[in-house]
């Protein structure tokens, strides 16, 4: 058998004990809880930059602040820093059950707006009604902007968060209100979508991509998350934990699309 080397290890999100920092760092010590978003994380000793290392509140877990850092930062990012909901919005998000859908249906119910959202199981959309969401549909009708329509008395959605992509591009835009927000942040089932012009125009709608925030802007977005994460707005769902030497199920339980929320390992 032919080893790859260096090897790959996975992982973008970690939180855990300071065990060393560098001369430059000075916002942390060794011995404090953290959190930070770096790379290779699935692993029992991580190497973190300062800049995305962030001291973690101390009513929050590891566990919890282990499955916020991408997921939770990109639906932060999405609806607070490009689509900029507020209380007054009504916000459509696609895949609830998903990381990014379920920290986004938190992150726009702990601003205040109504949620609308979209799962693929009864049981994941018993779960989304259950933690607030307004009104729940299956991503897979094929008369999903129709019911989204209907359930906004027909004046549809002002801001749509999705990663799914391509499936549901065109039943989001049908399903937007005049001067709606899509953002974009992941193309996870498909990446090639047709639009009709007119509608944009139209309408007057707003397309946009979360993009590949700088550094500065990564920590903003996470330290904003987290302010919402320890206020109890918002709370990280995790479908199971598995320790490190067990990662084989936690990527089997990944690979089955029954978890909702997060699967998290732990040393």
């Amino acid at each position: 058998m032919k080893l790859r080397w260096p090897q790959h290890v996975g992982g973008r999100d970690v939180a855990g004990v300071v065990v060393e920092v560098g001369d430059s760092v000075g916002h942390v010590a060794v011995g404090d809880r953290v959190v930070a978003s770096s790379e290779r994380t699935h692993a029992e000793l991580v190497l973190a930059p300062g800049s995305l290392t962030l001291a973690l509140p101390e009513d929050v877990s590891f566990e919890a602040a282990g499955a916020s850092p991408t997921a939770g930062r990109s639906a932060y990012a999405a609806l607070v820093d490009k689509a900029k909901v507020t209380s007054t919005d009504t916000v459509l998000v696609i895949a609830a059950g998903s990381g990014v859908g379920s920290f986004g249906m938190q992150i726009a119910l702990g601003t205040g707006c109504r949620v609308i959202a979209t799962a693929g199981s009864s049981e994941k959309r018993q779960r989304a009604l259950g933690m607030g969401a307004d009104v729940v549909l299956d991503h897979y009708r094929d008369d999903l902007s129709q019911a989204v329509l209907a359930a906004t008395d027909g004046r549809g959605v002002d801001v749509v968060l999705d990663h799914a992509g391509a499936p549901v591009f065109a039943a989001c835009v049908d399903a937007m209100a005049p001067g709606g927000r899509f953002v974009s942040c992941g193309v996870t089932a498909g990446h090639r979508a047709d639009i009709h012009l007119g509608k944009l125009f139209v309408k007057g709608l707003s397309l946009m991509g979360v993009g590949r925030p700088n550094d500065e802007e990564m920590r903003a977005h996470l330290s904003g998350l987290f302010e919402m994460i320890a206020d109890r707005r918002v709370a990280p769902q995790i479908q199971a934990t598995y320790s490190l030497d067990d990662i084989a199920s936690a990527h089997d339980m990944l690979a089955g699309r029954d978890c909702f929320g997060k699967v998290v390992l732990t040393p």
